[in-house]
């Protein structure tokens, strides 16, 4: 049996980074949104990417910030609270050298989205499952009027969540479901 440890990869599937390869260390924490389902969202959103304003919190492994970038996003900001996930990421924007199209921020999301006054285009909302986060999030995405008034938010949730949270503000543009997961496209009402 072999000390190394075992190692996951995501890539980038389209636009100017398309091919590169991110290696990561698989934990419970991480989940990055399988190629299948990334190549689906960004189908979804069509040219909307190219020069917006990208929001990836809970962001990860950052594959769909880095993904956006790729397509032709202006500028990508990275909100992160687990340090060695937002070191991979600096590392993954190091390879592809996007520095000055990114922020990494490492602070807790609901806390950083109660203090940024920043406008978003698309906002990548992946929280961790089972921690009813993604409505509190989107709540003070609202509240606080981080979405642009175009802007898109994606969803990725666990399947079984009741997304009844969502009736009062939010008008579901794209839906899908695939394994444990649900996948949503989202806009403001």
């Amino acid at each position: 049996m072999s000390n190394k440890a075992i190692k996951g990869s995501f890539r980038i599937i389209s636009g100017k980074y398309k091919g590169k390869k991110f290696e990561f260390i698989p934990s419970d924490d991480l989940r990055p949104t399988p190629d299948r389902i990334r190549e689906t969202l960004f189908n979804w959103l069509g040219q909307i990417v190219g020069n917006k304003n990208c929001l990836d919190i809970f962001a990860g492994t950052g594959s769909l910030g880095l993904e956006s970038l790729s397509r032709g996003a202006d500028k990508v900001t990275f909100v992160e609270k687990n340090s060695h996930h937002l070191k991979k990421i600096k590392e993954y924007v190091e390879k592809i050298k996007a520095d000055k199209d990114v922020f990494i921020i490492k602070k807790d999301v609901l806390t950083w989205l109660d203090e940024t006054n920043q406008v978003f285009d698309l906002i990548f909302v992946d929280p961790p499952f089972y921690t009813q986060l993604a409505e509190k999030v989107l709540l003070k995405i609202k509240s606080n009027s981080l979405l642009s008034s175009f802007g898109k938010i994606y969803l990725e949730v666990e399947k079984e969540l009741d997304l009844n949270f969502l009736a009062k503000d939010w008008e579901i543009v794209k839906e899908t479901k695939s394994g444990k997961k649900q996948y949503l496209l989202i806009k403001e009402k």
